[in-house]
């Protein structure tokens, strides 16, 4: 099959560049290895609870701003916002952010571009030059062309890593990757007994280490209500101990009791009304997303403090959109990014 413009990865960054050139009359195909579109904000659900994947806390959706500038040019509808309490700023989303990926991904279809869920990419395809990229190989072993651009909602490592190959990448490009590096995430997802709610600071805070996300009244069973917790971890530490299954789960088993007694400490309110259900670690989410050592909170660079990545790669039609090449890992700047190189492959 032949496209203009491959993208590979359906996260926000990705979904949102594929929707806009779709809509503007390009013809797009989106690939993603999963069978269900978000990357990191994916839908997450377990024992009859609805988890909120991205904290709960969200801008940009305010009259004219990012979120209102993209959807006018969509033949969907943004999912209903409204401002926390006490925010100016700040929204909660119905359906969490899952549902702004999943309006995405029915814009792309709706407007005659292709989506195509379990389709994980192999690497590019170049030109018989091997100067710029003919399009991608699939694992299954099919090669897709793009005749204008490919663009990766990959991490910044995995663009190069996997997609366009260290064999090709400049070694500025690779110093450069040394000076980066990631954040990662361990989760807890618990339920949450709807009396305890009334003793704590409210459905979305901080406290100490901890961001606690309470979802909304429908995503649980009757008088509970899912909440999901997090603290960041170094993301290299999980990758250390894999000499066996029985190993990763002792340790995960080790980072949980830890994680429960720190967290009933600083906030000793939740008292016995939670129950934990499960839990996700940088392993997780690399099985999830296959996003290098599963970091998950974009990217900091050591020394001086730094400008954003940008779009641009070493292959002059390659493009990179994405949480690892904006100023933080926002959801609104990933969007507004994405709109940025929609409009620079659309001049």
């Amino acid at each position: 099959m032949s496209y203009d413009v491959v993208v590979v990865g359906g996260g926000i960054g990705g979904l949102t560049v594929a929707a806009l050139l779709s809509a503007r009359g390009v013809k797009v195909c989106l690939f993603e290895r999963n069978s269900q579109v978000g990357g990191c904000v994916a839908r997450v659900e377990f024992s009859g609870h609805d988890f909120e994947p991205g904290m709960g806390l969200y801008s940009g959706f305010g009259r004219g701003e990012i979120y209102e500038r993209v959807f006018s040019e969509l033949p969907v509808d943004l999912p209903r916002t409204s401002l926390l309490p006490g925010s100016d700023r700040f929204y909660s989303i119905e359906g969490g952010p899952a549902s702004v990926a999943e309006r995405l991904a029915e814009s792309i279809k709706k407007s005659g571009g292709t989506l195509r869920l379990n389709g994980p990419v192999l690497r590019l395809a170049y030109d018989e030059r091997g100067e710029r990229a003919a399009g991608v190989d699939l694992l299954s072993g099919e090669t897709v062309i793009a005749g204008k651009a490919v663009v990766s909602n990959l991490t910044v490592w995995d663009t190069y890593g996997k997609l366009i190959g260290l064999n090709r990448t400049p070694l500025e490009t690779k110093k450069l990757m040394k000076t980066l590096e990631g954040q990662g995430v361990y989760l807890v997802y618990a339920s949450l007994e709807e009396p305890a709610l009334a003793r704590l600071p409210g459905e979305h805070f901080t406290v100490g280490e901890f961001t606690v996300a309470v979802a909304p009244p429908s995503s649980g069973p009757p008088g509970k209500r899912a909440v999901t917790l997090k603290t960041n971890t170094d993301p290299a530490d999980w990758f250390a101990f894999q000499s066996s299954e029985e190993e990763y789960e002792e340790r995960d088993q080790a980072a949980l009791a830890d994680f429960w007694a720190r967290l009933h400490a600083a906030l000793p309110e939740l008292g016995s009304d939670i129950e934990i259900i499960e839990t996700a670690n940088p392993r997780t989410f690399y099985d999830l997303t296959r996003r290098k050592l599963g970091m998950v909170l974009g990217l900091e660079q050591s020394g001086e403090s730094r400008e954003p990545l940008g779009h641009h790669t070493s292959v002059p039609n390659v493009f990179m959109v994405g949480d690892t090449i904006t100023a933080a890992p926002q959801m609104d700047l990933v969007v507004e990014s994405a709109l940025a190189l929609a409009n620079t492959l659309t001049k």
